[in-house]
């Protein structure tokens, strides 16, 4: 992968330099100053991520997101500043992350994990094109598969021949019926039901009006995208059909058949966890897609769970924390977690590990819930620690 860097602080620029080189998966790196010195430079280069300061002088980090999108689609554009006001703008410009000053080697490696993880996801969604029997018309040739996104954000990408573009949705509402019919890919939906999910706080005459915008603007979309799915109707009922549309959710749940973690399946499975950028459309809200979220979810914790624990029994309890860590943060009142990171520090002999994540556990949940520990995490942690 390569990148550059885009910092007024001369300091701040060598320090994020210096850990990215560490990282080893991204090379070259170069600096800019100024978003005015690094947009002439992408004009005539071409790279994969763009670390951009949001507080500059003359054009802000902001204002030259929105020039390198114009310039390369393909581009990912990675925030770091000093100041978290600006999240939601940043990630309105489909930032791949918002990254807060001083940046630490943990964080940069979460955030390069996550950039290896979409690049990979796009990677397969380009050899599935490959190896797919359709029947394009002259104007499909030259492209490939496109790829859907659905944890935390609902995305659909193609990729051309140098370069990768984002469907910009006419509507919120369009892109919502999108996520909804592909939600029950393949099976009718009654436009009953639609108007009741979508539209319910509006007359049937004008939700049946903007139904039918919506519906053309995906047929448009399946059409001048090259997709070979459709949208069928029949009966007052429709029915996507996703063809050659390759989508995050669906690799996710393939991967979800292994019986057990295997030095055969490992390196797989790491790369499907990094699939999960956040729960299953979670930006959008929608009430309809809570239960799969919590599903989705469940699945996910279980993934990581057994893959910490293969890195347990192979003798990488380090490892293993890092994995579990994480995964704390999205679930921190998790018992289930909390006794498997205890008995991979006990793997490791490090009874202090033990002490502070029991004695941290136990007061997170008595401040923000009243509760103590499950007996079982109380008696794992008593015969962890006795001498």
């Amino acid at each position: 992968m390569r990148a550059i860097v885009v910092d007024d602080e001369k300091p701040a620029q060598l320090h994020l330099q210096r850990l990215l080189q560490s990282d080893g998966r991204i090379d070259p790196v170069q600096c800019f100053s100024t978003a005015r010195e690094a947009l002439d430079f992408l004009a005539h280069h071409r790279v994969d991520v763009v670390f951009l300061d949001i507080g500059m002088p003359e054009m802000n980090g902001l204002e030259a997101a929105e020039y390198i999108q114009q310039l390369d689609q393909s581009i990912r554009v990675i925030f770091v500043t000093a100041y978290a006001d600006h999240a939601v703008e940043a990630f309105e410009l489909q930032a791949l992350d918002y990254i807060l000053k001083p940046v630490s080697p943990t964080r940069i490696t979460k955030t390069i994990d996550r950039m290896a993880g979409v690049m990979s996801f796009y990677n397969q969604a380009a050899a599935t094109a490959e190896v797919q029997e359709s029947e394009p018309d002259e104007e499909e040739l030259d492209l490939k598969a496109p790829g859907l996104l659905t944890f935390k954000h609902l995305d659909i990408f193609r990729s051309l021949e140098q370069s990768a573009e984002k469907h910009k949705w006419r509507t919120t509402k369009s892109q919502e019926l999108f996520a909804f019919l592909f939600h029950h890919r393949g099976e009718w939906v009654s436009k009953e039901i639609l108007l009741d999910k979508l539209w319910a706080d509006l007359s049937q005459d004008k939700g049946l009006t903007l139904l039918h915008t919506s519906v053309y603007q995906i047929r448009k979309l399946l059409k001048e995208w090259g997709m070979t799915g459709k949208l069928e109707y029949n009966m007052n009922r429709y029915r996507l059909i996703t063809g050659n549309l390759v989508s995050d959710v669906e690799q996710f749940e393939q991967a979800m058949s292994y019986a057990a973690i295997t030095s055969a399946n490992v390196q797989e499975l790491r790369q499907i966890v990094l699939l999960y950028r956040g729960d299953y459309l979670e930006e959008h809200d929608y009430d309809w897609s809570r239960a799969k979220s919590r599903e989705l979810r469940r699945k996910y914790t279980g993934l990581v769970m057994d893959i910490a624990r293969w890195d347990m029994m192979q003798g990488r309890g380090g490892q293993a924390i890092e994995l579990l860590m994480e995964l704390q943060e999205r679930e921190p009142y998790s018992e289930e977690i909390c006794r498997l990171m205890m008995e991979v520090y006990a793997s490791m002999d490090d009874q202090q590990g033990i002490l502070r994540l029991y004695h941290s556990f136990t007061l997170v949940l008595k401040e923000e819930l009243g509760h103590q520990p499950e007996p079982e995490t109380s008696k794992l942690y008593q015969s962890l620690t006795k001498r």
